[in-house]
């Protein structure tokens, strides 16, 4: 090749370098580069356009050891944080996360897992892959002025069945306070007594009909005394109150969960007008 067909060549090269150098500055300036987040996690902007992180989606809390599993999961921001403000939203997650936390903490302290015998892991099974189990889940109910979170806890202790049991938050969608039942009600008011009544009445037939003739009139009056126990969850849906009874508490274990779904017209003269 002579030198002036060189001089092409190279001054070719030169310019499909430049081309491409142009195009590449062209791109980065009109594309914006992709954001890496951790897992159930997202950016948004406050009202003063200062940017935040807030966690979005179920988030879990998994503990496993070598004799026992535990899986519960929790909402990683809720609907206060567009009814009422991120520090709301933020109080209400780490509300239920704590106790999450310490449902984690209590299972695990009272299996007792690094003292047990190796009788205790043969006749249980632990040495042939029998594990003790924690799990929690949740499911969402809104009212006109709530939101609603009912945890279901499964706890295997490897005995005849494993046993079940609920947690419920309900919060003002408003301000954001976490409701007792008791909240919803005007101060004064006759409400567990009205509860108390309510439920016996419902009850009968609600467990019958889940397995008939289990419903014994002694044992639904011990489970539903008027007392902010017997009636400690509870959630809003739509425009029923919802009384969650766990197994045992009203019946026999064969007939599990009963709830007791009662419109909240029926308390319209104890309500206070927020709840209605």
């Amino acid at each position: 090749m002579d030198m002036n067909n060189k001089h092409t060549a190279v001054i070719g090269v030169g310019v499909l370098i430049v081309v491409f150098l142009g195009f590449a500055i062209w791109y980065m300036a009109t594309h914006q580069a992709p954001s890496v987040f951790a897992p159930g996690t997202a950016t948004s902007t406050t009202s003063t356009g200062s940017t935040a992180t807030i966690a979005v989606g179920p988030q879990t809390i998994a503990d496993n050891g070598q004799y026992y599993q535990i899986s519960l999961q929790y909402p990683g921001s809720t609907l206060l944080a567009t009814t009422a403000n991120a520090q709301t939203d933020a109080a209400a997650v780490s509300k239920m996360k704590a106790f999450l936390e310490s449902q984690d903490q209590n299972f695990v302290e009272n299996g007792d897992f690094a003292n047990l015998t190796p009788q205790d892991i043969q006749m249980q099974g632990l040495d042939q892959g029998n594990v003790y189990s924690l799990t929690g889940t949740y499911k969402t109910y809104q009212g006109a002025h709530t939101v609603s979170y009912v945890y279901t806890f499964a706890s295997d202790t490897l005995g005849a069945h494993p046993n079940e049991y609920y947690k419920t938050y309900t919060f003002d969608t408003t301000g954001g306070q976490s409701l007792a039942i008791g909240d919803i009600f005007q101060p004064n008011s006759n409400y567990l007594q009205l509860l108390s009544t309510t439920a016996r009445a419902d009850l009968p037939t609600l467990i019958n009909k889940v397995q008939d003739g289990a419903a014994d009139t002694d044992t639904i009056n011990v489970g539903t005394m008027p007392s902010t126990d017997d009636f400690q969850n509870w959630y809003i849906n739509g425009s029923n109150l919802v009384i969650v009874f766990a197994p045992y508490q009203v019946g026999p274990y064969s007939v599990g969960t009963i709830l007791d779904t009662i419109p909240l017209s029926k308390f319209t003269n104890v309500l206070k007008p927020a709840y209605q």
